[in-house]
């Protein structure tokens, strides 16, 4: 393997002054800095990057944990965080936690004995940082953390990269409501047996900006148009045909992500029901795959890249030893698209359906 040395003698310089010209801390004259290069290229030589970290204290590595990179959401967002991580130097274990306490433990501890620069924890469960504090190891203390999304519970105590969540459930429910739906189904991701209408909730306040919205307009939430999904396209399927099976079934359902929301069209597809003739559906992410549904599904903007990068931006300044503080707020926007309308006249499904 080419060393610097190589490259000295090759150029007929010292080893420290193609150290200088590598790392740029040193002036050197343009025509050595040039006679340099040309043996760096040639001679194919490529830094100790373990050398170069235990000098530097540095490893240039972030970890990113995610609850599951299946799912298009986050897959979108890992992506655009080694992109802008690339760019800066940076490279990103992603790190799949699948919100198992005990899995995301052992991927923490991994992480730290590889002393990662840095952590951005998204949409995970408020066990990880309890996590953190109980492996009880001295790089916890001062390891930079970022934490993206976090619903069920806010975490004041970490620098954070938040979104409206409660907005964004009402504005996708002032949607439906407005165009003139007063019996509206709701699929919400939690942790349940399938089909629950009971269980843990994760989308928290997506649920309760859909009942707020619902409150205002003199509505409540029907428990029996609820169903707890966990985020599959799955989930949503078997939602979606039991809400639409019911005895009076929903003019509209409104899903807490994209992919559940894809669900309920795949049942709808098989109970004959036509989207949005017969039935609206509202999504929430924006997953690239929402605009190429058939009809495209209307649905909350929440843009992944804007996100990696405000997360990463705020992990490079703490890295760097700033003091830093949360941005504002995320705000959602609604994007309208060919899978919701007013509600048509519903009778002569409901007798198809119990015939």
């Amino acid at each position: 393997m080419t060393t610097i040395y190589d490259i000295a003698k090759a150029a007929g310089v010292t080893a420290a002054t193609v150290s200088n010209v590598l790392s740029g801390k040193r002036v050197v004259s343009a025509a050595t800095r040039e006679r340099v290069m040309k043996y760096v290229h040639e001679l194919g030589y490529r830094p100790n990057l373990v050398a170069r970290s235990l000098i530097r204290q540095s490893t240039r590595t972030i970890g990113l944990f995610v609850p599951n990179i299946g799912n298009p959401f986050f897959a979108g967002l890992a992506e655009a965080a080694e992109r802008i991580a690339y760019a800066a130097g940076f490279r990103i274990f992603v790190t799949n936690t699948y919100r198992d306490e005990q899995l995301t433990k052992n991927l923490l501890d991994d992480l730290l004995s590889r002393r990662v620069d840095g952590i951005i924890v998204v949409s995970e469960l408020f066990t990880f940082v309890e996590s953190l504090q109980t492996l009880h190891l001295p790089s916890c203390e001062s390891l930079p953390l970022v934490v993206c999304l976090w619903e069920e519970k806010k975490a004041d105590f970490v620098p954070s990269i938040t979104f409206d969540f409660h907005a964004a459930g009402r504005l996708a429910t002032e949607h439906l409501l407005a165009l003139g739906h007063e019996r509206i189904g709701v699929v919400v991701s939690g942790l349940s047996s399938e089909g629950a209408t009971e269980g843990q909730i994760h989308h928290t306040e997506r649920l309760a900006g859909f009942e707020e919205a619902l409150h205002q307009h003199g509505l409540h939430l029907d428990r029996s148009l609820l169903r707890i999904g966990n985020s599959t396209l799955e989930s949503g399927k078997s939602a979606g045909c039991q809400l639409l099976q019911l005895p009076e079934p929903p003019t509209a359902i409104f899903a807490t992500n994209d992919m559940m929301a894809i669900g309920v069209f795949s049942a709808a597809w098989e109970l004959g029901i036509r989207v949005p003739d017969q039935l609206s559906v509202v999504g929430f992410d924006d997953v690239h795959l929402a605009a190429y549904q058939s009809p495209p599904l209307t649905t909350v903007i929440m843009r992944e890249s804007a996100i990696a990068e405000q997360a990463l931006r705020l992990l490079f300044r703490m890295i760097e030893g700033e003091q830093v503080t949360s941005p504002p707020m995320l705000q959602p926007q609604l994007v309208v698209r060919g899978s919701t309308a007013p509600p048509a006249d519903r009778f002569p499904l409901i007798d198809r359906l119990r015939r």
